[in-house]
């Protein structure tokens, strides 16, 4: 028995005797799976209108489960936003107002708080979670390298030069085997972010001792691990998910699986292999056709065990996209790898969303094929705009949930702990900011499930708030003014009627403060 066989069967055996808290068989219980794409855009499905992406598999569980159309992630960038998933909270509660966790930062979930996993650990779930974290860790250092300010050297730096202290050898603490799954086997952060090494539990597999071969758009030049393949990395990590799957029921365990599978798909660098030039939206379309692929190799895993019917399947991203092919990154390709990862049809296009006083990728601007990946909607990945944070969300549950339907209600992403915790008839306590949908998934009642939310802008902290049909985008950092939006009329966010209306702003800033103050339900003190 391999190592990994090991450590499932452990996984397994630990929960054969937890009872109900429900006082239920555990067999009337769905099993849950979250499968989480990395800057998948409202507009990269087909089932959400995209024409030159094709997402068979994922349009298969929309035409036979709920599509939602306003859903939202907390922030516009990743690190915040799968807060939010996992603690029903806010990011913005945190220390993390704008950005994202740094190569080595310390844990951003607070120790005792309770999380997705945990919650449903406390209802006999096995609970199990595959791919990117990005929400911290606690690194060990090298005890013959201590630097003079771990903090400023190490964990609160974007240096390269941080990964030079970690002691690969030693356990790495406080991630997802401490903040409630029962076994992990994924990647630290993005795909582009050191460390490039996978951690199963709470061990690097294989420290990172080979030099890149090549360093890609947005990569870092330093030491990847002998198995780490940027190029297949969803490939890989598909697979655990499939051996998390195989393992849970071939088991003699009565308990439901719980399982989140986040993907490194479709972050950049986009370095598509089976899926290469299959799509009519570029690297990057290639890689949602990839995504795809993923989550139809999850439902055929589910189905061979004939767990599907019982399983509740979401299917969302962390926030929204970037708009396509970057040209300055496709140039460079082109150049040093010949036709690689150029195709015939790039030649021709002319790039969009030029920004002459941004960074080098920003002055080349984008290849979008005419693929909008932010669908109608305003701005991209980062930004207070509705691209930046509107999010897809599909969810299946055969026998559950009818078919077909599409809901145009109002959902953040932190509700899915509310709307889990009901499902299950979780007791304890949750995070403040969610609210359960349960009863629009059951078809129970249109009702919205929440009248206002209040999210951040990932690269500038600024507030995001929806109060009914009004949007309120607040100042930030002195060089963004305050907007507001009818998004009934507008949703495009094309005319700012901030100041033709300064009893609603007044109103929704009232509304944030009462926000910000709003404790009830917190777990910690």
């Amino acid at each position: 028995m391999n190592k990994f066989n090991r450590l499932l069967t452990l996984f397994l055996l630990g929960y054969l005797v937890v009872p109900s808290a429900l006082g239920q068989d555990k067999e009337q219980l769905p099993n849950i799976v979250i499968i989480m794409g990395d800057d998948l855009g409202w507009g990269d499905l087909s089932c959400y209108g995209a024409t030159g992406t094709y997402t068979p598999a994922i349009d298969s569980l929309a035409a036979h489960g709920m599509r939602f159309t306003d859903a939202h992630s907390s922030s516009s960038l990743c690190s915040p936003s799968r807060y939010s998933l996992m603690t029903g909270r806010y990011s913005w509660r945190t220390h993390l107002k704008k950005g994202v966790l740094k190569w080595f930062a310390k844990p951003l979930i607070e120790e005792g708080r309770t999380t997705l996993g945990t919650m449903l650990q406390a209802q006999g779930y096995q609970t199990a979670y595959i791919g990117k974290w990005h929400l911290g860790f606690e690194w060990p250092l090298l005890a013959d390298r201590l630097p003079a300010d771990a903090d400023k050297e190490v964990f609160d730096t974007w240096e390269r030069t941080s990964q030079d202290y970690i002691d690969f050898s030693q356990p790495v603490k406080q991630g997802p085997t401490q903040r409630g799954f029962d076994y992990y086997y994924g990647i630290a952060a993005s795909n582009n972010m050191i460390p490039f090494v996978f951690i199963e539990n709470d061990r690097v597999v294989q420290p990172p001792t080979v030099e890149k071969e090549y360093v890609y758009d947005t990569d870092q030049a330093k030491p990847r691990a002998p198995n780490w393949e940027l190029e297949k990395l969803d490939q890989h990590l598909t697979e655990q998910a499939v051996k998390v799957i195989d393992h849970h029921f071939s088991s003699v365990t009565k308990n439901p699986l719980m399982l989140i599978f986040s993907t490194a798909s479709v972050h950049r660098p986009c370095l598509p292999t089976f899926t290469k030039g299959k799509s009519k939206a570029g690297l990057r379309g290639d890689m949602v056709l990839e995504f795809d692929w993923v989550v139809n190799e999850v439902v055929q895993a589910l189905k061979q065990h004939g767990a599907f019917e019982n399983t509740l399947l979401i299917v969302t991203s962390d926030n929204g996209a970037v708009p396509g092919d970057p040209v300055f990154a496709l140039e460079r390709y082109h150049r040093d790898l010949g036709d690689k990862y150029y195709l015939d049809y790039f030649d021709g296009q002319v790039p969009e969303h030029i920004d002459p006083n941004g960074n080098e990728i920003a002055q080349k601007g984008w290849y979008t094929y005419g693929h909008a990946s932010a669908g109608p909607f305003r701005g991209f990945k980062s930004e207070p705009w509705e691209g930046g944070h509107r999010i897809p969300l599909i969810v299946h549950w055969p026998g559950k949930i009818r078919a077909g339907n599409v809901n145009d209600n109002m959902i953040c992403n932190a509700d899915v702990m509310a709307t889990l915790a009901e499902l299950t008839g979780y007791q304890g306590g949750i995070g403040q900011d969610s609210y359960s949908f349960l009863t629009n998934l059951l078809s129970q009642s249109p009702d919205q499930p929440r009248q206002s939310m209040v999210l951040a802008s990932g690269r500038s902290g600024a507030l995001i708030a929806r109060m009914g049909e009004w949007k309120y985008i607040a100042e930030a950092n002195g060089h963004q003014k305050g907007s507001l939006y009818n998004m009934i009329d507008d949703s495009k966010e094309q005319h700012n009627v901030y100041n033709q209306y300064p009893d609603t702003v007044m109103a929704i800033q009232q509304l944030i403060d009462q926000v910000e103050q709003y404790n009830k339900r917190e777990t910690l003190p």
